[in-house]
């Protein structure tokens, strides 16, 4: 997808996300003046044939000679072989890889090689690599199931890869530009069109030497990853993988995340996560940010996004991708040096709407027919809108964020039952998260939703309900993080205060120290109820033996809560 050119403050590099659509092999005509390769793929467990598996014609030296995927026969033809000795490898996602002895194949003959696939298992616990000396060390006992669950998520990108080198399809997009926010949740404008055109990134090799954001001119290229870069050697040297768990819209899921190696902080470089199928280990989604961009201008909210979908027919399309930077102003502080700010987001994503065989009479492989939510989400009162809400899918990375009026559309749906999360800062901050909303979505047709959003002090009440607490007593909640922001759970909270007790007149009054302490959830949050208003409270938090220091708050005898953000900042 491309990228547009800002003219004012910044330019856009060429995003070219590769469509991961596995072509049909239908009849292909056997020469008979030269020799042919005939791999016939079938399942160990039930002797199926595979539809969609990615075979490879292999030299005696190793070599990689030729491509192809297996049609709905679980056949995979390779034409216009010299005669010599070759091996067959097939990949399949779920499969374990198989490559056949080493055979001959004579002049003017075809010969055919079966292929078995049997299912592999992946080992998931306690797997984890780190860098060591600017390269990726990988621990001997764990490396093994790291590198088995980056096998699954390579076999789609070679798929990837294949696809476009072999230029199968055409394809009818529709493309968006949405202007964002400060706080890259409120869309200021938005306008969409239509298009046709891929575009290829930059190889491997300059992006790692040049860096993942290059000048042109008086603006910047931000430049995104495809598949052909992921594979390189370069990327995976340069680049540490470890392995972690998905958590909120990534549950169920398991993920390679990536950074780049220590040492590397000349150019820009990303860091992201490829996210698998807790089950089937399908390649999902990648989302990605860049790392080692000017201080001023470094956000986590500059990155992108490629949500992969595989069809029943066992092949794999790209229906959604976008990639979010900064619109840039300038700034001049009281000596009247001038430094960058971010301003403004601006995000750029399409989705396929229409994919067709190539040639004049090629076939429609994938046509869309979607339906959109569409809604409106106001205060607790049900009487002004709010703006800045996140409303999103469960199960999908697609997030949308209310306007000015109140207002979202999420597009492109197939029909169906859907779950949709609707929240917002204002309660995220404590914690809460309205239950989703379930809704009928029918392709071809609009599905209305309205929303109210519960007020804070309504979730501080219901978050203290039946706990034990005095008359004038009230509640602390909040997140504690590290210093990058990302949630802490198990991380302990203590607050503390005096109480004075009532003695005989003339003598000084006497003060016993009074405390709580409770452990953070899963997502970093907490919430200590019972606690006394208007009146000097110690928090502290700690993880890990690195604890924060003390600091005083007080509760408001109007307000009844207290929201309190803690940081540990420790040096790892």
């Amino acid at each position: 997808m491309n990228i547009l050119g800002l003219v004012t403050q910044m330019k856009f590099g060429r995003l070219f996300l590769a469509m991961l659509m596995a072509g049909v092999l239908s009849s292909v005509p056997v020469h008979t003046n030269a020799q042919t390769v005939l791999a016939r793929v079938l399942d160990d467990d039930d002797s199926r044939p595979l539809f969609g598996a990615l075979a490879y014609l292999v030299n005696s030296d190793g070599t990689v000679l030729k491509s192809a995927l297996t049609d709905q026969l679980g056949r995979a033809l390779f034409v216009g072989i010299q005669p010599g000795s070759f091996r067959v490898r097939v990949e399949m996602i779920g499969k374990a890889t198989v490559e056949t002895d080493l055979f001959q194949v004579a002049a003017g003959v075809t010969a055919t090689q079966d292929v078995r696939l049997e299912s592999s298992a992946i080992i998931l616990e306690g797997l984890q690599v780190e860098a060591e000396g600017g390269r990726c060390r990988v621990r001997p006992s764990q490396g093994l199931g790291v590198a088995n669950l980056w096998d699954e998520a390579r076999k789609a990108l070679s798929a990837a890869a294949f696809t476009d080198r072999e230029a199968f399809y055409l394809y009818r997009t529709t493309s968006y530009t949405r202007d964002l926010a400060l706080d890259a949740k409120t869309i200021e404008r938005e306008e969409e069109r239509s298009g046709t055109r891929l575009f290829d990134s930059k190889p491997a090799e300059d992006l790692i030497e040049n860096g993942f954001v290059q000048k042109d001119g008086d603006g910047q290229l931000y430049f995104a990853p495809d598949a052909d870069v992921l594979l390189s050697d370069i990327f995976l040297d340069s680049h540490c993988f470890r392995f972690t768990l998905g958590r909120g819209e990534a549950e169920g899921l398991v993920g390679l995340a990536f950074e780049p190696a220590s040492g590397r902080n000349r150019n820009v470089d990303i860091s992201g996560t490829l996210w698998l199928d807790g089950e089937t280990f399908e390649l999902r989604w990648l989302q990605y940010n860049y790392q080692n961009l000017d201080p001023d201008i470094n956000s986590s909210e500059v990155g992108g996004y490629v949500k992969f979908q595989r069809l029943p027919n066992g092949t794999w399309i790209v229906p959604e991708w976008w990639i979010q930077m900064p619109r840039v102003g300038v700034s001049y502080d009281t000596t009247g040096r001038a430094r960058m700010r971010i301003t403004a987001y601006t995000r750029t994503g399409g989705r396929v709407m229409q994919v067709r065989e190539a040639g004049a009479s090629g076939r429609t492989i994938v046509e869309a027919q979607t339906g959109t939510i569409a809604g409106v989400v106001l205060d607790s009162l049900g009487v002004e809108p709010l703006a800045g809400a996140r409303v999103g899918i469960v199960g999908s990375n697609q997030t949308v964020f209310t306007d000015a009026t109140g207002e979202f559309v999420i597009r492109g749906l197939t029909g169906g039952r859907y779950q949709i999360s609707i929240s917002h800062s204002s309660i995220e901050e404590v914690g809460f998260r309205p239950p989703p909303i379930i809704e009928e979505v029918l392709e071809g047709q609009v599905t209305a939703v309205q929303f109210r959003m519960p007020a804070k002090s309504d979730v501080v009440f219901e978050a203290c309900r039946g706990e034990s607490q005095e008359n004038g007593s009230g509640a602390v909640l909040g997140q504690i993080v590290d210093r990058r922001g990302r949630a802490l759970p198990g991380a302990t909270v203590s607050l503390t205060w005096e109480r004075f007790a009532a003695v005989l007149s003339g003598l000084p009054q006497q003060a016993d120290v009074r405390g709580i302490q409770v452990t953070a959830d899963a997502d970093g949050y907490y919430r200590i109820c019972g606690v006394p208003e208007n009146q000097i409270l110690t928090i502290r938090g700690a993880y890990d033996d690195v604890e924060t220091a003390n600091d005083t708050i007080r509760i408001r005898e109007e307000s009844g809560a207290r929201v309190y953000r803690l940081e540990i900042r420790s040096n790892g």
